[in-house]
């Protein structure tokens, strides 16, 4: 198995025009993401429409790092405003950072429906 994958990846990186999916995802991808000055992701949505924001957050190590904090929203919320430059996306995200904590914090979800809530932004 290791062989063949190996040997697909060696063709598509080397065959113009031969690439999968998810190669042509991350490399459409990579033109929203800079580092700062620690190295980290940062997301770059200025002038991105919601829905193509949605897409690359919905892949991003920045969401699976917020993520990882679940459910301590006030450090999901600082490490999102931290590597999330001000955009439409950003301010959609924490409108529903904080409607799935409202929810999460009365009852009304538990705590697996609220992860998942958050887990795939549409």
């Amino acid at each position: 198995m290791y062989l063949v994958t190996n040997l697909v990846s060696e063709a598509e990186s080397t065959t113009p025009g031969l690439e999968n999916s998810q190669s042509r995802k991350a490399k459409e991808y990579a033109q929203y993401y800079r580092k700062d000055v620690n190295g980290d992701d940062m997301l770059n949505f200025s002038g991105v429409p919601l829905s193509k924001a949605k897409a690359v957050w919905n892949e991003s190590t920045v969401k699976d790092k917020v993520l990882s904090y679940f459910p301590d929203f006030d450090t999901m919320k600082q490490i999102a405003g931290g590597q999330l430059n001000e955009s439409e996306f950003k301010t959609f995200l924490f409108n529903k950072f904080k409607q799935v904590e409202d929810d999460y914090s009365d009852g009304t979800v538990g705590l697996d429906q609220a992860r998942r809530a958050l887990e795939d932004i549409k």
